[in-house]
């Protein structure tokens, strides 16, 4: 950039930088959306040790189970259940026996120790022209609970139906093939298969990142919009012109409510973030010490992958420098179709087209995402048009590099085209900027020009 044109930025950066950062709307509002991020991060963490604390299975107290097996099988698999559910089911055995199950539960529940109750049941399996049935009876003093044998009774539904296969005449060496499970996956050529975890993750971070995007580019632009145009119809505008030149004025504004937007990023990202494992660790030191955080198995299961960047130091770090530059083309076109408006009144109708090109790029990074996860994937050429586009790109490479949807040398190559198109706008805008001031301007400038002139 050649110096002389942007004289005197740094001077205008300074001033409007600290206007903007010192007033109580911008703290109160920097603080307290960095406390709600902080206290929501924490929650995501602890709400998760909370679910798998009480996803934990209890030990039940069933103990004897007494089978009457009138089902004509000729093999009962018990042996599948302790297999299955041992874990929540440590002390069961099963017994058979003859007779008719209601005169046995009624012999169990006197045989019950009266204080503790019985721990034994009768299971009682019947063959009929539908089908078979499985009853369980509990005496009148059982421990059990009727939840728990409805549970026992859903899990003893999966060893019925292995059984209904070893009894069947299918050879042993086919009898695998017909138990095996039949799963689907949509797979790219030479894609590796990825986990729900990572699907989901795939897609909830572009989406955040899309929302929140879009709530500070509406917000800002509209702050570069008044910051733009205010000062056109007062004689701050003559000072300002004596220290600086038109470039290095509008670029010393937009750059400094850029920044101004940035570190509120900053804060708030770095509250969710810490937050989040601050709450990893509260959740794990003190309320649920077998807690699992998934969100942190899915990043590390991505990091771990052959050949992927996700979620890599290097795809953090460029990840983050470029949702910075995509909020700094938005604050860039924000004053170019500023720089156009030349009187404050007029600003609210010019600023609608900045809106539809931030509600194009919106709308590009909620629904090409979705479409690329119903078959058109990551590297489809929709996408690839997108990310060259600035408007549309700017709200996909941030989520894309660190997801890892793109190699590195693609990340390179698309942040160099925004890159690039961010520095021509500034240029654009400048020289609109300068235009509108001296040659279409309000008419203060035209007395400024005349003064000077009467001066000299």
């Amino acid at each position: 950039m050649n110096r002389s044109l942007f004289h005197g930025w740094r001077d205008v950066f300074s001033f409007t930088f600290k206007q903007g950062v010192s007033t109580k709307k911008y703290k109160s509002v920097t603080l307290g959306v960095a406390i709600a991020l902080l206290l929501a991060g924490m929650a995501i963490s602890i709400i998760m040790a909370f679910v798998q604390q009480d996803d934990e299975e209890e030990i039940s107290d069933l103990k004897v189970v007494h089978v009457i097996d009138e089902s004509n099988l000729q093999v009962l698999y018990l042996d599948g259940f302790k297999e299955a559910y041992g874990e929540k089911y440590p002390n069961v055995s099963f017994k058979t026996e003859e007779g008719k199950a209601e005169e046995l539960v009624q012999k169990l529940a006197k045989e019950a120790d009266p204080d503790t109750g019985s721990k034994d049941a009768v299971l009682h399996i019947t063959e009929s022209d539908k089908g078979y049935l499985m009853s369980m009876y509990l005496p009148e003093n059982s421990a059990i609970s009727k939840d728990d044998g409805e549970d026992f009774l859903s899990a003893l539904t999966v060893v019925m139906e292995q059984s209904k296969l070893f009894s069947s005449d299918i050879p042993m060496e086919k009898l695998g093939v017909v138990m095996s499970a039949v799963n689907t996956t949509l797979l790219d050529a030479g894609e590796d298969e990825k986990s729900i975890g990572e699907e989901l993750v795939a897609f909830a971070l572009p989406f955040i990142f899309v929302i929140f995007l879009y709530m500070m580019t509406i917000l800002y632009g509209q702050s570069i919009g008044n910051v733009v145009s205010s000062e056109k119809v007062t004689k701050l505008m003559e000072m300002m012109l004596t220290m600086t030149r038109p470039y290095g004025l509008i670029w010393g504004k937009i750059l400094a409510t850029a920044c101004s937007g940035i570190l509120q990023m900053v804060v708030w990202v770095g509250s969710l973030v810490g937050g989040f494992f601050a709450g990893h660790w509260v959740a794990k030191e003190m309320i649920y010490p077998e807690y699992t955080n998934y969100l942190i198995e899915v990043f590390n299961l991505l990091k771990s992958k052959d050949g992927s960047t996700a979620f890599s130091t290097g795809a953090l770090i460029l990840g983050l420098l470029t949702a910075c530059l995509a909020f700094l083309f938005y604050c860039v076109l924000a004053g170019m179709v500023a720089s156009f408006a030349d009187k404050a009144e007029s600003l609210a109708q010019t600023m609608g087209y900045y809106t539809m090109a931030v509600i194009i790029g919106y709308f590009a990074g909620i629904f090409l995402p979705l479409s690329s996860l119903t078959g058109g994937g990551p590297g489809g050429l929709l996408m690839t048009l997108a990310r060259i586009f600035p408007i549309t790109s700017a709200y996909l490479l941030p989520s894309d590099i660190v997801v890892g949807n793109i190699t590195v040398v693609e990340s390179i190559l698309y942040v160099g085209i925004l890159l690039v198109t961010t520095i021509v706008l500034i240029l654009v805008t400048g020289k609109v900027y300068k235009n509108q001031l001296f040659y279409k301007g309000a008419g203060f400038l035209s007395r400024f020009k005349k003064k000077k002139k009467e001066e000299a």
